[in-house]
């Protein structure tokens, strides 16, 4: 699902330790520290990591102490401002957010 250098674990812990939203946009935004799909230093697109990349959001946010829909919240008012494929993407990203946070919340990543 992820590139071979995604650490999930190593997601939660800095989710453990965000304190605001500038926090969270270096870390899950688009070209942040855990956004798989994206490389801001080569300009690159992974679109076959997409999902790793909302799954981590799930991860992160559940570290960060977000309630499972207000993760869900926050990620679709981001996607809805910022996302060419909003609505195209909508129910995908949804599931991969929603099943990261489940799975970080229920320990997978603890």
């Amino acid at each position: 699902m992820g590139p071979p250098n995604a650490n999930f674990k190593e997601v939660y812990a800095a989710g453990t330790r965000a304190t605001n939203a500038l926090e969270i946009n270096a870390a899950v935004g688009h070209y942040g520290l855990f956004d798989f799909q994206r490389d801001g230093q080569t300009n690159t697109n992974y679109s076959a990591y997409k999902h790793a990349s909302n799954y981590a959001v799930g991860v992160f946010m559940a570290g960060a102490g977000y309630t499972r829909q207000g993760t869900i919240d926050i990620s679709e008012t981001f996607a809805s401002l910022f996302s060419s494929n909003y609505e195209k993407d909508k129910f995908e990203r949804k599931y991969w957010t929603s099943r990261g946070w489940d799975d970080a919340h229920f320990g997978a990543w603890k």
